[in-house]
């Protein structure tokens, strides 16, 4: 058995999905995952909040869907932060370097045991001159007489903005 193949349609429909693919942002490709609901990150100290979550790009925007609880319900309120620091060209100099200003997002406190959804973002295409962004997050329980106990600090660093 032969098969025929129109090359003029072959043609067309390679430079259709070409196109396609040319015109979708790269930078919305980017997705990681942080810590895990069978293993969150853990406020430190007596610290009773946990977190996990994803940090992705959308239309123009880096996210972080978190999910977040009380491991004490009924107690202090828990919460989660998100900082976006980006990579720009300082005005003085000229050189590149990470801003010293950080774009922040916290959620409603909660004193539930149950996970919670909580989307942060931040306009990128107006801020991201070098094309990268480190996305800071965290977890704490709000302390009335003291500093919040919170989780380590990390970051995700997304690239190619």
């Amino acid at each position: 058995m032969r098969l025929s193949v129109d090359r003029k349609k072959l043609a067309a429909a390679t430079l259709v999905c070409g196109a396609a693919l040319a015109i979708s942002p790269a930078a919305d490709a980017f997705s990681e995952n942080w810590y895990s609901r069978s293993a969150p990150l853990k406020a430190t100290g007596d610290g009773q909040a946990a977190a996990y979550g994803t940090v992705y790009t959308k239309n123009g925007y880096v996210k972080n869907h978190t999910y977040y609880k009380d491991l004490a319900p009924g107690g202090n309120g828990v919460y989660t932060q998100t900082d976006y620091q980006y990579l720009v060209k300082k005005p003085s100099d000229g050189t590149v370097g990470w801003s010293l200003t950080f774009h922040q997002d916290q959620s409603a406190r909660t004193t539930s045991s149950s996970w919670q959804d909580q989307y942060d973002s931040d306009d990128y295409t107006s801020r991201s001159q070098e094309g990268s962004v480190r996305v800071w997050y965290k977890v704490c329980e709000d302390q009335s007489m003291s500093p919040d106990a919170c989780s380590r600090n990390p970051y995700i660093r997304v690239n190619g903005l």
